[in-house]
């Protein structure tokens, strides 16, 4: 039932997919995706990106140029370019949404999670003027977008929502964001030279930790591998959540976090991983 897609390796700078090293690239690895469009375009509706982060992925951080060049791409095949910023929308990354860091306009831009604050679910789905139009018309035009459920717009969940954004437009939210962030890039630089950790990568208030057997040769650390059930046990003992995905832990933390809940969380981290 499900239509043909197409797939392209992901930009993974710690492994790279065409052999380049990380910050000596001019992301190369962008015309993987330039020869599937070269040669499908006419079959492809969209390019589907997480921002900044293909979290389910590993919490893959790349460049902001990547995504830059990918949505250029998708202007030059003419398909739509949709983002997936259901977890890293809202003040994740350190702007309110995550493809401002790469001066990119999606056609779609999916939110949700950060929305109302992790207090109540909801979603919303943003498009541009042209995309609304092309599904607006008198009755009977029978361009009507039929697609909906039991609650949508829900009024508590909405009301949380407009509770949330202004938190963020009173409150100064992003500007402390970006100050954690600051902190929290100093702060893991004390885990580099642990001969468990291939790879660290941070962005806005995320940090995650790539688990390797060895650092030389980039051996993943398998997902099952008991050093890390203990690593995520021994967190959860000192009061961290360093949630396992595969190989990689990770750090996802609430915007509001304080310098000194920081600090804290790092030592924690740091006991948790050192022991």
């Amino acid at each position: 039932l499900m239509f043909t897609g197409y797939k392209v390796p992901s930009p993974y700078c710690y492994r790279c997919p065409i052999g380049q090293k990380k910050d000596e690239c001019a992301i190369e690895c962008v015309s993987l995706l330039e020869d599937v469009l070269r040669e499908h375009a006419d079959a492809i509706a969209a390019i589907i990106l997480e921002p900044l982060i293909l979290c389910a992925g590993g919490m893959l951080i790349y460049p902001a140029s990547y995504l830059a060049k990918a949505a250029r791409l998708s202007k030059k095949y003419h398909v739509h370019l949709i983002l997936d910023e259901v977890a890293v929308g809202f003040g994740r990354t350190g702007t309110m949404f995550a493809c401002e860091q790469a001066g990119v306009c999606p056609d779609f831009l999916c939110l949700s999670k950060g929305l109302t604050g992790g207090i109540l679910p909801l979603a919303a789905t943003l498009t541009t003027q042209d995309i609304f139009n092309a599904f607006l018309g008198p009755q009977g035009s029978e361009k009507t977008f039929y697609h909906g459920h039991t609650f949508t717009a829900n009024p508590i969940g909405c009301s949380a929502a407009l509770a949330s954004l202004d938190i963020f437009a009173e409150e100064g939210t992003l500007s402390h964001v970006q100050e954690i962030s600051q902190e929290l890039r100093k702060g893991i630089d004390m885990f580099k030279d642990h001969t468990l950790i291939g790879d660290i990568r941070t962005i806005g208030t995320v940090a995650a930790f790539e688990l390797v057997k060895n650092k030389k040769t980039k051996e993943p650390l398998p997902g099952h591998d008991h050093v890390i059930r203990e690593i995520y046990s021994r967190g959860l003992e000192n009061n961290v959540m360093l949630r396992p995905m595969g190989n990689v832990i990770y750090l996802f933390l609430p915007l509001i976090t304080t310098l000194e809940e920081l600090k804290d969380i790092l030592l924690k981290t740091q006991i948790s991983i050192f022991k």
